[in-house]
C-alpha cells in the first residue's frame, strides 16, 4: 500500500501520549477530580495504545483486503515475513539490553516474564513475573495474537455478513469482559485488562472500519466522506469521556476507537486537503515513522512510569535516550531491513 499522508501524524500523537504518561504526566496534573477521572482519558498512554491498535487494525486489514482483491488470496508466508521484518529488529536490541540488565541484577529479574514477553504472551503474565521494563510488551502480544488468526478470517470467509457477525461477537465479548473480569479472582493475580479479550477491541474496530471503507463507504456520496462533519463526529466521539455518564466511562475506548477510525477514513479520502497536509508536517511524520522504536525502547528507559533505579531511567536523560536510541535504530537497523519487505508482496 502506498504512503498515506496523515497516518504518521496519528502514530506521532499516540506515542506522545504514551511517553508523557510514562514520564509521570498524571502525577503533575492539578488535583482536580474532573480532570483526573475524565480529562485523563484524552491524554493517557492507554488511550495512545488504543489509537495505535485502531490504526493497526485499519491499515493491516486494508492491506489484506487489497491483496485478496488483487490476487484472490492472501499469501500467509509473505504476510508473516513482513510482520517479523517490521517487528523484530528493534525487539532484538531491546531484549538484549533487558536480558543483560537482568543478568547483572540491575533490574528486576524474571526469566519467566522475559520468556512470556519474547513469545508474545506477556498480556497474560501473572503479576509475580511482571517487570516494569517489559510492561509495555503486553500490547505487542495482543497485536500478534490477533494477527495469528485475523488473516484467516479475511482470506477464507467470503460472506461479509459473517465477518460482521464475528466482529460484533468479539466486541460484545470485550464489553462483557470489561464488566466481569475486574470482579473475578483473576483480577488479584493478573492484569485482566491486558488479556486478549477485552484488549483487542480497538484493533477489531479498526479492522471493521477497513471492511466498511472497502465494501460500504465506497458507495457513499463523496460529499459525506469529504465533509468536515465527519471530522466533527470523530471529535465528539473522541471527547466522549468528558460528557459521558460515569457508568459508561469504562467503555470510552469503544467511542474513541470509532473516532480514530472515522478520522482515518476522512484522511484517506482527503489526501489533498489543507488539513491533511498540515498534520503531515515533516516533524510528526518523522515521529510517526520512528514511533514503533520509540514505543519499544521507552519500555526500558521510561518503564511504565517514574521510579527506575538506573541513571538512564531518570528524567530528562531517559526521554532523550529514548529518542536517540529510536532514531539510531530506525536509521541504521530498521530502514535497511524494511527495504526487504518489497520482496514479500
Amino acid at each position: 500500500m502506498k504512503y498515506i499522508k496523515g497516518f504518521d501524524a496519528l502514530r506521532a500523537f499516540s506515542i506522545i501520549l504514551v511517553l508523557l504518561t510514562h514520564i509521570g504526566l498524571y502525577e503533575i496534573l492539578p488535583d482536580n477530580n474532573y480532570l483526573k477521572t475524565r480529562g485523563w482519558n484524552l491524554m493517557s498512554g492507554t488511550t495512545g495504545v488504543q489509537l495505535f491498535f485502531t490504526l493497526s487494525g485499519f491499515l493491516i486489514t486494508s492491506i489484506l483486503l487489497e491483496e485478496k482483491n488483487k490476487n484472490g488470496f492472501i499469501n500467509f508466508k509473505n504476510f508473516y515475513i513482513r510482520r517479523f521484518l517490521r517487528l523484530l529488529p528493534p525487539l532484538i536490541v531491546f531484549y538484549l539490553i533487558v536480558a543483560a540488565c537482568m543478568q547483572f541484577r540491575l533490574i528486576h529479574t524474571t526469566s519467566i516474564g522475559l520468556i512470556c514477553s519474547f513469545f508474545y504472551v506477556y498480556n497474560f503474565v501473572p503479576n509475580q513475573y511482571y517487570t516494569a521494563e517489559l510492561g509495555h510488551t503486553w500490547s505487542l502480544a495482543v497485536e500478534e495474537q490477533f494477527y495469528l488468526t485475523w488473516p484467516l478470517v479475511v482470506n477464507f470467509i467470503k460472506n461479509k455478513k459473517t465477518v460482521y457477525f464475528i466482529v460484533t461477537l468479539i466486541i460484545l465479548s470485550c464489553i462483557a469482559a470489561v464488566l466481569i473480569l475486574p470482579v473475578t479472582t483473576f483480577a488479584v493475580n493478573f492484569r485482566t485488562g491486558y488479556w486478549f479479550i477485552p484488549a483487542v477491541a480497538p484493533i477489531i474496530i479498526g479492522s471493521l472500519f477497513a471492511y466498511l471503507n472497502r465494501n460500504q463507504f465506497q458507495n457513499l456520496n463523496l460529499q459525506i466522506l469529504n465533509s468536515n462533519k465527519l471530522l466533527l463526529i470523530a471529535f465528539v466521539l473522541f471527547i466522549f469521556p468528558l460528557y459521558s455518564p460515569l457508568f459508561l466511562l469504562k467503555f470510552a475506548f469503544l467511542s474513541q476507537s470509532v473516532a480514530a477510525s472515522l478520522f482515518l477514513i476522512w484522511v484517506l479520502h482527503n489526501q489533498d486537503k489543507k488539513l491533511t497536509n498540515i498534520i503531515d508536517h515533516k516533524v510528526p511524520q518523522y515521529i510517526g515513522k520512528i514511533s514503533y522504536g520509540l514505543y519499544v525502547y521507552q519500555g526500558f528507559f521510561l518503564r511504565t512510569g517514574p521510579g527506575g533505579n538506573l541513571s538512564v531511567q531518570q528524567f530528562p536523560l531517559n526521554l532523550a535516550l529514548t529518542f536517540l536510541v529510536a532514531i539510531i535504530s530506525y536509521e541504521f537497523i530498521e530502514k535497511p531491513v524494511l527495504k526487504l519487505k518489497h520482496k514479500f508482496y
